[in-house]
């Protein structure tokens, strides 16, 4: 998919206790994802390998492989801490759930995988009963939002027991759910308005992430 930057959006319901749970606890293995080979079935990389077993990294880059391998058996907090220091994402827990907003400039598409399997495991610390959406997209530059009329990567639906790819969902729904976590990462980051101060960290991203 060439360099692209990646970003992945969620807002998850979940009490604080939770949320400093899911900031301990390791990452889950890929069976909690349903459907791990259909992440982008339905969406505008329909088509596309996965390549969650980094089968093709390996080929190509085996040197990779392991520190893939290395983050994926880390915790969200291990995860995120050096992200928290960079001041470039939204991480945090407001009115009673997990909201986050991450951006990887030129990044790679097994980071942002890792990010999703730490989102599914999110959902073991969620409120019960919760399906929430996480929307990953991909673009050039500019970290905002989809536009109307352009389609994600791929939507994770995330639920208490486990998480899986859907090939459909309303992203009228989901972009008014995400517009406010949206407003705030552009806001605090600089990017909606770089000539305007950033605002606190400790609002844009979790103190206790960082202090762990």
């Amino acid at each position: 998919m060439g360099a692209r930057s990646f970003m992945l959006a969620a807002r998850i319901p979940m009490s604080r206790d939770g949320f400093d749970e899911w900031l301990r606890t390791p990452l889950p293995g890929l069976g909690i994802i349903e459907n791990p080979s259909a992440m982008y079935t339905g969406w505008a990389a329909d088509g596309t390998d996965p390549d969650w077993d980094l089968a093709g990294i390996a080929a190509h880059y085996p040197q990779a492989v392991a520190a893939i391998r290395a983050d994926r058996a880390k915790t969200p907090r291990q995860l995120l801490a050096p992200r928290g220091m960079d001041g470039g994402d939204l991480l945090r827990h407001r009115d009673e759930a997990l909201e986050v907003y991450l951006y990887d400039y030129h990044g790679e598409a097994t980071s942002t995988q890792t990010q999703l399997l730490m989102l599914a495991g999110a959902g073991r610390f969620a409120h019960r009963g919760t399906e929430a959406p996480v929307l990953y997209w991909g673009g050039d530059l500019d970290p905002g939002l989809p536009m109307p009329g352009h389609q994600p990567l791929a939507v994770l639906l995330v639920t208490g027991a486990r998480a899986r790819f859907v090939d459909t969902y309303s992203l009228d729904e989901l972009n008014a759910e995400l517009t406010p976590v949206e407003a705030d990462f552009l806001t605090l980051t600089g990017y909606g308005a770089p000539d305007r101060p950033v605002g606190d960290s400790a609002v844009l991203f979790d103190p206790a992430v960082c202090r762990g």
